[in-house]
């Protein structure tokens, strides 16, 4: 502590940008200035998030519910192998701070180290989590709820630069099956408004958007539906050319960014195709001509017990997917995969019989103002 009394508090903030968050936690309990620095200062938690992503320094990691309500768990997924991420030294205990008794918080989508999460009676009690820090906003309901019931058919949630606010999107209906409208959250407006439906119906419910380029994505049988954050207005945008299932069909989603590429995954038709997923980016955004293969994924030895396929991060080394299997006599199996990219390598980073939700994340400092 003594060498920071002497240092300038500029060179101070500057040397502080440069560290992890988990280092930057730690560090807010040297003294009430630092603490107020790193937990309350806006202005460096962006500064801190933009140098991060500059020299990609994030730390991935995946929130997991647990049985307990309220608890989750956040675990590394820069992890070097299985052991390594199952490390109790590196498993995080999360409470959510603020779940209420007998409900169940549902993990929708994140975007920046902020998490977008509704609670399952209520799914339009909607709230935007930081579970780095601690912070949590509650967004109003929105327009179209006239009472407590309402459900989310689908949903993102994505930053917009150029006006510094976050949006929410979401799709909802009631429980009667009624499906109602589309609307879009602003945090600059701290309020909802109605926007134009999407051009697709969802066969699954709690399906969600794709952020990349500030424009969100949800894949559909023949093509992609994007929602422009700035424009404010849906478009379709061309899947790769080939024999490939893409569809919600078959439960093969989107995945996030690669090397700031939009990325989606396929599987083919044939019989040798069905215990992997063909990788494919769109090398230059909203150019149908630049989809590009890259990698071929093993996902599973025993293909057709597979129900579910869900990429979670894609990295350079390799993919992580959440994989639901069933087994005859055993049931159904919950796991956490990684594919290697350069080698036919599947490794399970987690297995339960109990179904979880979970989300990747990047750790930040950010809140909302």
């Amino acid at each position: 502590m003594e060498m920071a009394d002497h240092l300038p508090e500029d060179l101070m903030v500057k040397i502080l940008e440069r560290l992890p968050i988990k280092s930057l936690i730690r560090f807010s309990s040297v003294s009430k200035r630092w603490r107020s620095i790193i937990l309350s200062d806006p202005k460096f938690a962006k500064s801190q998030f933009q140098i991060a992503s500059q020299h990609q320094t994030f730390r991935h990691r995946v929130l997991i519910s647990t049985a307990h309500e309220s608890e989750f768990e956040s675990r590394d997924l820069s992890a070097s192998s299985p052991s390594s991420f199952e490390d109790n030294s590196s498993v995080r205990k999360v409470r959510c701070p603020f779940n209420r008794p007998d409900t169940v918080v549902s993990l929708l989508c994140s975007c920046n180290g902020l998490v977008c999460v509704a609670l399952t009676l209520d799914q339009t009690n909607m709230f935007i989590w930081n579970p780095s820090t601690g912070f949590f906003k509650k967004l109003p309901h929105p327009v179209a709820v006239p009472s407590e019931g309402q459900g989310v058919l689908c949903y993102g949630f994505g930053y917009l630069s150029a006006t510094d606010d976050y949006k929410v999107v979401a799709k909802l209906e009631d429980h009667k099956g009624k499906e109602e409208q589309a609307e879009i959250f602003s945090l600059r407006a701290d309020s909802w408004k109605r926007i134009q439906d999407p051009p697709f119906y969802n066969d699954y419910d709690y399906d969600y958007g794709t952020l990349s380029n500030e424009t969100l994505h949800w894949i559909t049988g023949d093509d992609i539906v994007a929602f422009d954050l700035a424009k404010e207005e849906f478009r379709r945008m061309p899947l790769p050319v080939g024999d490939y299932q893409f569809d919600a069909k078959h439960r093969v989603h989107l995945g996030a960014t690669f090397r700031g590429c939009l990325c989606v995954f396929g599987r083919g038709n044939t019989d040798d195709d069905v215990g992997s997923l063909d990788l494919w980016i769109m090398r230059e955004y909203d150019v149908a001509e630049s989809w590009t293969k890259l990698f071929n994924l093993k996902v599973s030895n025993l293909p057709n017990e597979i129900c579910y396929l869900g990429p979670i991060l894609v990295m350079e080394t390799g993919t992580f997917l959440y994989k639901w299997t069933y087994t005859c006599g055993k049931g159904m199996d919950y796991k956490l995969v990684r594919s290697g990219h350069e080698e036919e390598k599947l490794e399970t980073y987690m297995f339960t019989r109990d179904i979880p939700d979970m989300i990747e994340y990047e750790e930040s400092l950010l809140s909302l103002g």
